[in-house]
């Protein structure tokens, strides 16, 4: 017959790894700082935390944020069919190092992207100005440099498109092109007479021929500090339609649908036309509150680079996944 082996006067009951694990890894507390609580010896602390370890109390998980980061991005090209998706770990603080690491990222590409010859277009937003400002090329580039949208009349430098496309062109060492008029004027006719100005026409023009182009995402109903293209006054009427977000005042609802906001004769900016004929439509937002409004953006077809954080990813991949356990219900139900 076995014997059974008799307890030693330092080995701890269960109830006392379990206290001593959530003292040290719940409460930050140090091994000093639980031996003085207990009234043990630090020695004893770590004897418990290691016998915690061996007996399962505590269970160590490495994540590979890496990794975890290329698994979400495959995820997303095959539930959205985007060909390039780049997904950026959330770093430690603010969401202010969120919005840099995600624009980061974009400059990064966006320098390493473009070439002598290219028509690089902009659309200004909080996200777009920080990438702007993070661009820095290993040498100077043959490249012009235009805007995608006439001016906001909201201060700020994230409002005032022709400053983005100064500061892209200096970093760039570019050739700057401007619209010096406002984004939404007062009639189609005084859009119609506008548009074949010289100056303006030769900006409108070269939409038709931009191999790379960088924007952001609008979010309706908007995020506090949000600029709306075209005027508070027209969100009651979008948000009743179903719009979820905007590209460069293109609104749509969360299957991707463009919503008519009323205002497309009015309207200095890049269409969807000219969106469907550039080269690559680059798109960055960070920020789980935008994540239906990325989704739906995806669903546009639009989008052929994207750049998101991985909280946003995560956000985005979960409601996807209860949408298709809904549908599947909803078709089990009528079956």
């Amino acid at each position: 017959m076995k014997k059974l082996r008799k307890a030693s006067a330092h080995e701890p009951v269960q109830g006392t790894l379990v206290q001593v694990a959530r003292l040290y890894y719940n409460d930050n507390l140090s091994q000093q700082e639980i031996a003085t609580r207990l009234g043990i010896s630090r020695s004893l602390v770590a004897l418990y935390l290691q016998q915690a370890r061996e007996a399962g109390v505590v269970r160590i998980q490495i994540v590979d944020l890496q990794n975890t980061s290329t698994e979400l991005e495959a995820a997303l090209k095959k539930a959205t069919g985007v060909k390039h998706v780049t997904v950026i770990p959330n770093p430690h603080g603010s969401p202010m190092l969120t919005l840099r690491a995600v624009a980061g990222a974009a400059a990064e590409f966006l320098a390493n992207t473009l070439k002598d010859g290219d028509t690089f277009g902009l659309a200004w937003g909080r996200t777009t100005s920080v990438v702007v400002e993070l661009l820095n090329p290993s040498h100077a580039l043959r490249v012009d440099v235009l805007p995608l949208m006439g001016e906001c009349g909201v201060s700020g430098m994230h409002s005032q498109m022709n400053q983005m496309v100064m500061q892209a062109a200096q970093r760039l060492s570019a050739t700057p092109h401007f619209l010096s008029l406002p984004m939404v004027v007062s009639s189609p006719g005084l859009r119609n007479a506008l548009v074949k100005e010289v100056g303006i026409s030769d900006v409108i023009e070269c939409w038709d021929r931009i191999n790379l182009a960088c924007v952001g995402i609008g979010v309706v109903p908007p995020v506090p500090g949000m600029v709306v293209y075209i005027g508070d006054e027209q969100l009651p009427r979008l948000i009743e339609a179903g719009a979820v977000g905007d590209l460069c005042g293109i609104y749509y609802d969360r299957e991707g649908r463009i919503i008519k906001s009323g205002l497309e004769d009015q309207l200095i900016s890049a269409g969807i036309k000219q969106m469907k004929s550039m080269d690559n439509l680059v798109v960055v937002a960070c920020g789980e509150e935008k994540a239906v409004a990325v989704l739906g953006a995806l669903r546009t077809g639009l989008i052929s680079t994207l750049f998101i954080d991985q909280k946003m990813a995560e956000r985005i991949l979960s409601g996807l996944q209860a949408a298709s356990i809904q549908k599947k219900q909803k078709r089990e139900g009528k079956a």
